[in-house]
């Protein structure tokens, strides 16, 4: 158990997990995770966010405006973001992004919330952690018009189609995030995504508490159930991302570590 990672996209301030972080977080250590990007989704979870990144030093904070609770934003949200993130300046930008399976906003106004948060993270030089459902073309639409990102932007749990990896990662500063959602798709379609994202651009998390990977497999850990996801699962999503993409795991554990520490350098 030699490789270490960091998990690029967690929600540790989730009811799920918020009252056993001690646990999960040394059960993630023993599986050799040594840092957590914990990303916002609302301005009601910004202050736990906040509260978890000063009580552990390896819990990086991470605030945004999901696309499920834009319509639930208040007038100030935008200010109170970045005053947030001028507070915190080793903090990330999100979760922000689109939704047109979930999202409780039309596209039109997801879009310019997250533009607008786009715009806010490049300003501060931020990384960028951006969720995407069933409104890829619109995304590399969007990205393709405001990138570059050389401070970083997340494409987080990404599974989007395998023929626009190639364009956006031509966009500079783009990083595709891998967790357990890509086996939420065939195994085929998603093995020909995994295979073409340049290890360069890669990265882990697991999405917790949701993204438990769908498959059957004794050292598969949970929280409390077969369903509830945690970090210390980061090593199954190497395993299938290996098994995916052709690379041996330490070969992408290595990568995925080299990536997020040019995102987040440690303090």
């Amino acid at each position: 158990m030699s490789n270490t990672f960091i998990d690029a996209h967690c929600h540790l301030q989730d009811p799920r997990l918020s009252d056993r972080v001690d646990a999960v977080l040394r059960q993630a250590h023993e599986a050799g995770v040594q840092r957590f990007m914990v990303n916002g989704t609302r301005e009601e979870d910004w202050a736990q966010v906040e509260e978890l990144a000063a009580k552990y030093a390896e819990i990086i904070p991470n605030f945004g405006l999901h696309p499920w609770y834009v319509q639930s934003r208040s007038e100030q949200w935008l200010h109170r973001l970045e005053e947030l993130l001028v507070a915190h300046p080793g903090a990330g930008l999100g979760e922000c992004g689109l939704d047109k399976a979930r999202g409780d906003a039309p596209m039109k106004e997801q879009e310019a919330v997250l533009r607008d948060q786009i715009n806010l993270g490049k300003r501060l030089q931020r990384p960028i952690s951006v969720h995407c459902v069933k409104a890829f073309g619109k995304l590399q639409e969007m990205l393709q018009q405001l990138g570059a990102f050389p401070h970083g932007l997340i494409l987080h749990s990404w599974i989007g189609p395998a023929e626009m990896v190639r364009p956006l990662a031509a966009i500079e500063g783009v990083y595709f995030s891998l967790s357990g959602h890509i086996t939420r798709q065939s195994h085929d379609k998603a093995a020909a995504m995994v295979a073409k994202i340049p290890l360069h651009q890669v990265l882990l998390g697991t999405s917790s508490p949701s993204g438990f990977p769908r498959m059957h497999n004794p050292e598969a850990s949970s929280a409390s159930d077969q369903t509830l996801n945690h970090p210390a699962n980061i090593r199954l999503v190497l395993q299938i991302v290996a098994e995916m993409s052709g690379h041996e795991e330490a070969e992408i554990a290595a990568a995925a570590l080299d990536n997020s520490i040019q995102l987040f350098p440690p303090g």
